[in-house]
């Protein structure tokens, strides 16, 4: 049904419940609606919702209550909204009551009424407000149409030549940099993001051959120096074995001299001379 009501000229129109009307609505005089409407509603006096609309509804006044509603709203007088009623739109009229959920722009040329049980996720443009005791409101309220200036209570501030004087060298800078770019040629541009590429190719190059260098010089030193350690370590106790050897061979010609002496005093009757020791046998001594 695209236009209903053109043959319908009675007072009011009642849409019952479980109805499902897919298109427009546009009607001369009152509309109940209980049933299921997708599509918009459009009509020069009251429209009473108690079911679901998905569209936008122009009329004079609105009167919604236990229903759904996803569209835009307007209304030459006043809208209505009652509990367990959730709006998803904007809302345009002369007077709100609200008692019900909004999410949407609300422009009101008079007075807004919040009641208590009200949801409202709406930026708010009236001319007075009245938000009773436990409503919930997010948003930005502005009393725009109010006969009041704030601009006559408070002074004009100016803000110092200093901050302006700042704002302007950053804009003129935003803009050479701009007009800049704007007269770059294409070939420029690839030439400066392909030298550009090409810098940073290279750096990540060298980086990595100076790594491998130190790393290969770190591991060649350590080569050195644990051969040389090693011969040293093998040199000193092949000193330490020789000498040991030496004092020994010596103790032993040693001991043999001192008892040929002996054997050789005792038989002419002479007292034994002092035999001056081995230098090898000094030396080892004098190391323990």
């Amino acid at each position: 049904m695209s236009s209903f009501g053109e043959t319908n000229k009675s007072d009011v129109a009642i849409i019952p419940k479980g109805t499902v009307i897919n298109g427009n609505i546009d009607i001369e005089g009152k509309l109940e609606m209980y049933g299921v409407i997708n599509g918009d509603i459009k009509s020069d006096d009251r429209v009473n919702i108690c079911g679901d609309v998905t569209g936008n509804i122009l009329a004079n006044d609105l009167y919604a209550k236990d229903s759904f509603i996803e569209g835009r709203i307007e209304c030459i007088q006043g809208a209505i909204v009652r509990e367990n009623t959730v709006i998803l739109g904007d809302i345009f009229a002369e007077n709100l009551v609200v008692d019900g959920a909004i999410q949407g722009n609300l422009d009101i040329k008079d007075s807004i009424t919040i009641g208590e049980k009200a949801i409202m996720d709406s930026d708010i443009k009236a001319k007075t407000i009245q938000v009773n005791h436990g409503a919930a409101i997010t948003g930005h309220c502005s009393l725009c149409y109010a006969n009041v200036n704030a601009k006559d209570f408070f002074p004009a501030t100016q803000e110092p030549a200093v901050e302006e004087e700042k704002i302007s060298d950053e804009q003129e800078a935003v803009e050479s940099t701009t007009q800049e770019e704007k007269e770059k040629t294409p070939d420029e541009t690839v030439n400066e993001e392909v030298l550009s590429e090409t810098s940073a190719t290279s750096d990540t190059q060298q980086m990595v051959e100076e790594q491998k260098l130190e790393s290969s010089q770190e591991s060649q030193e350590d080569v050195i120096e644990s051969p040389v350690s090693e011969v040293v370590a093998q040199d000193d106790a092949i000193n330490e074995i020789e000498a040991k050897e030496t004092v020994a061979q010596d103790s032993e010609e040693n001991t043999t001299v001192e008892e040929s002496v002996a054997n050789f005093t005792e038989s002419e009757g002479k007292k034994p001379k002092a035999v001056a020791k081995p230098k090898a046998l000094k030396k080892a001594e004098s190391k323990e």
